[in-house]
């Protein structure tokens, strides 16, 4: 990795896949390693950086982004963002990133491995034989089979340790106020009351995030609920559960074991509560390795080091917590279109003057009328705004800046309209933008009743001109002479009026002279230069 702190750079502060970093260094970023350095050199190599990679250790309060005046994505290799202000990164326009499903895999089949070892003893049976001793007697254990299955929280690893938990053939139920009944039926799970999970179940396992409602959830009252000889296993965030409460369920045996990966304070300082009950004979414990599989931290890495790529380059992030985005199925049917707005709002401003001016209405057809607005009005924001405004606009504070700026919005539904299944739609005064997703990625499908077929990437020349013989060899001469390359075109005609469109797709800017060559053109009208 680069140890120059490069204007523009990524600075990695905590271990990372040099997958990871092939990837962002393959897109012109320069990497800053500062992985175990002192705060003090850290402070430093931000003052300058666009993006800050961490893990669960590296804490990003205010102060430190106050040092950080260019940074623009904050990336958590991992799940949780405990350890980021988020609320202070939103203030100051800042990305925060994770990977919510690389490390699904990996945290569902630890759940198994703390689960399956405190039942059988495994890691007390292990110490034992090495010391030379062969005994079978104080390690007998429980199965699995038939036992009742508690899990509080049916996300992506919940809804996976339920998965797997029918391979074992345990009985299955769960805790998720946000899940409904037909999630939890198509995995074959119960879903109970958390006050009736706990009285049920015989191995409770927790798969929820760290809000003010979770925090010491599992607390004293829960644990008298609790039927005797229960296991606990936490694999999600420590403070989930109230250790001192845990500690007095063990040490008065009403709780028969709890298998547990992670604390409130970690590394835990000696002494502290963490500590002791990583400590204590009836637990088995590992230090956070939830998501530590090399095929876990490589898929972090890769999906990581893209979304920050996207995030640098000006566009939608997948992953970004503070954004708006789509979730579970909404994702399925619709995130391809985060690309689609961003971009389409890009070309509204460059493509027709005083759009912005103009309510700009976001019209959702076809399976898109299903499904949130927000992602995808803040994306179709993010693209436009810069143009602008000189603040720095992403799809984190790009609604708040549309405000400022008094640019309005809104949003309709409508059926599909043929031959797509879904679409979006723009319409800012008398100008209208249509595009879609293909197999072949985004495609603009009309331009003000023009009905074209083009990538919007890149840089985009666009004309408008009488439909008359010679008009692609005049251009396209103009171009070559000043070292322009046509990579792609299309023509659009529209037969009732005699006019026509022309989308080139260029391989490099052209000055301001070479657009007026083009104006200058007999029967042209008007020529743009739009950067997708």
């Amino acid at each position: 990795m680069s140890e120059a702190a490069t204007h523009g750079g990524v600075v990695i502060a905590e271990p990372f896949d040099r997958r990871g970093v092939a990837v962002l260094e393959g897109a012109g970023f320069a990497v800053i390693d500062c992985v175990g350095a002192d705060p003090a050199r850290l402070r430093d190599a931000l003052q300058s950086a666009r993006g800050l990679i961490v893990r669960s250790e590296t804490r990003v309060d205010a102060a430190l982004l106050r040092g950080a005046p260019a940074l623009e994505v904050i990336a958590r290799a991992g799940v949780g963002v405990d350890a980021i202000d988020v609320d202070a990164a939103t203030a100051a326009g800042i990305a925060v990133l994770n990977t919510p499903s690389a490390n699904t895999i990996a945290a569902t089949e630890h759940t198994f491995a703390l689960m399956l070892g405190a039942m059988r003893h495994v890691a007390t049976a292990q110490a034992a034989v090495r010391t030379g001793a062969w005994e079978r007697r104080p390690f007998v254990g429980r199965e699995l089979f038939g036992k009742t299955l508690g899990i509080v929280g049916l996300g992506r690893i919940g809804s996976g340790v339920a998965a797997r938990a029918q391979a074992f053939g345990m009985r299955t139920i769960a805790y998720d106020p946000f899940v409904p009944a037909s999630r939890a039926g198509a995995l074959a799970v119960e879903l109970v009351e958390f006050e009736a999970l706990l009285e049920a179940a015989e191995v409770v396992t927790l798969h929820v995030p760290l809000t003010a409602q979770t925090r010491g959830m599992l607390d004293a009252r829960a644990f008298a609920r609790m039927p005797a000889g229960a296991l606990l296993v936490n694999a999600s965030r420590g403070a989930v559960v109230d250790l001192a409460a845990l500690l007095d369920a063990l040490d008065s045996g009403s709780l028969a074991a709890a298998a547990i990966d992670v604390v409130p304070e970690e590394p835990p300082p000696p002494q502290s509560l963490s500590a002791r009950a990583l400590a204590h004979p009836r637990v088995l414990a590992t230090p956070h390795l939830g998501g530590s599989t090399h095929e876990a931290l490589e898929r972090i890495a890769l999906e990581l080091a893209a979304d920050v790529v996207r995030v640098l380059g000006g566009r939608p992030a997948s992953g970004a917590v503070n954004a708006p985005r789509f979730e579970g199925a909404e994702a399925q049917v619709a995130g391809g279109f985060l690309e689609v707005a961003y971009r389409i709002g890009a070309l509204l401003p460059q493509l027709f003057d005083e759009a912005l001016r103009n309510e700009i209405a976001l019209v959702l057809q076809g399976d898109l009328a299903d499904v949130s607005a927000e992602p995808l009005l803040a994306a179709l924001l993010a693209g436009a705004l810069p143009f602008v405004s000189d603040r720095r606009v992403s799809a984190v504070n790009a609604r708040a800046i549309a405000g400022e700026l008094g640019v309005r919005t809104r949003v309709t539904r409508e059926a599909a309209r043929a031959p797509f299944r879904s679409s979006l739609r723009l319409a800012a005064g008398a100008h209208r933008l249509v595009a879609t997703v293909l197999p072949n990625g985004p495609r603009i499908v009309e331009i003000d009743e023009f009905e074209v077929d083009t990538a919007p990437v890149g840089v985009l020349l666009l004309t408008r001109h009488r439909d008359v013989p010679g008009m692609v060899g005049h251009v396209g001469t103009i171009l070559g002479n000043v070292g322009a390359n046509i990579s792609s075109m299309h023509v659009a005609r529209d037969p009732r009026g005699g006019d026509a469109m022309m989308i080139l797709e260029i391989d490099r800017d052209v000055e301001r002279d070479v657009l007026a060559q083009v104006a200058a053109v007999s029967g042209v009208e008007s020529v743009r230069l739009a950067r997708a």
